[in-house]
């Protein structure tokens, strides 16, 4: 059997990754994460600041729903329901905000919310 050599360490000889042996000074990875942690804050901050504002001219509207038939068209289906006289194309723009379109291509049996009139 071998026998194993057991050594004392002083720990004082021991490295200290960064810190100083009088314990008073952060070391420089402290000081630069509590400097990175104090920018985020700030962004943060200055983004809650800045971000979007409610906006207080909301209305209320009632809808309802329809449900697009074989040769439908979004042009179609508004110049159903604009009142007389009324523009066409802004009821399009309408119903592409409300339903959050990119286009005015409709599927078959894709739903629509639209408002009642």
């Amino acid at each position: 059997m071998s026998a194993a050599m057991i050594t004392r360490v002083n720990p004082g000889s021991l490295p200290t990754f960064g810190r100083r042996s009088s314990g008073r000074e952060p070391s420089r990875f402290r000081r630069l994460g509590a400097m990175i942690l104090g920018l985020a804050l700030a962004l943060s901050g200055a983004g809650l600041a800045i971000g979007n504002q409610a906006r207080s001219d909301a209305v209320v509207q009632e809808v309802t729903a329809y449900t697009v038939r074989p040769g439908d068209t979004l042009w179609t289906y508004a110049k159903m329901v604009t009142p007389a006289g009324g523009d066409v194309s802004e009821t399009v723009d309408q119903l592409m905000e409300l339903n959050g379109l990119s286009s005015p291509t409709l599927q078959t049996g894709q739903r629509l919310v639209v408002p009642k009139r």
